[in-house]
């Protein structure tokens, strides 16, 4: 083999290695949201599939909740899009440091997320939710230096034998519609 050959093989070797690298970011991105890091809808539609099948086998209970940031509009109209942005990741933030290591965070859509809790009873989940908001309470969003406050409403439900992932975030999201209508800064079961 030629020097220059050489030089051609050990190029196309690098490109071929920094190709894979951004086939494996790409993927990781399909899978994630951008923004705040949590999984996006496909990456919840994996997990979702991974947890119930999980579920099924150890016969355990797996509870979802569905989460909605109260106010949010009033939130980006006041401080910005940016400050939005910000809020919505330190949501998430304190989701994943209060919740447990297996507990999965996704993002469902603008300001709601969606929180799969195996090996999670009914009222362990409920009870689980509660903490999430007092802790949210406690660490206060800061914008330019003011403290804002961030509330969120959620509905929970357990995953039922005869549910797909459809009718158990239909419950769940139904639930959190009531705690919206009910005051908002609440959490109800459904």
């Amino acid at each position: 083999m030629t020097c220059a050959t050489r030089q051609r093989v050990e190029e196309a070797d690098k490109r071929i290695n920094e190709l894979e690298e951004d086939l494996d970011k790409a993927s990781l991105l399909v899978r994630h949201d951008q923004l705040t890091g949590a999984l996006n809808r496909r990456g919840l539609e994996e997990t979702f599939d991974n947890e119930v099948a999980r579920a099924q086998r150890r016969k355990s209970p797996l509870c979802v909740a569905m989460l909605d940031i109260d106010n949010f509009k009033k939130l980006n109209d006041s401080f910005g899009h940016d400050a939005g942005d910000a809020a919505l990741i330190h949501l998430v933030t304190v989701i994943r440091e209060t919740l447990r290591p297996q507990d999965t965070i996704a993002r469902y859509g603008g300001e709601e997320f969606i929180i799969i809790l195996p090996d999670t009873p009914y009222l362990d989940a409920q009870k689980a939710i509660v903490r999430l908001q007092r802790e949210l309470t406690k660490r206060f969003f800061l914008h330019d230096n003011e403290k804002v406050l961030i509330t969120f409403s959620a509905g929970i439900t357990d995953y039922r034998s005869d549910d797909t992932q459809a009718s158990v975030t239909k419950r769940a999201d139904e639930a959190m519609y009531t705690a919206k209508r009910a005051g908002k800064n609440r959490v109800v079961t459904g």
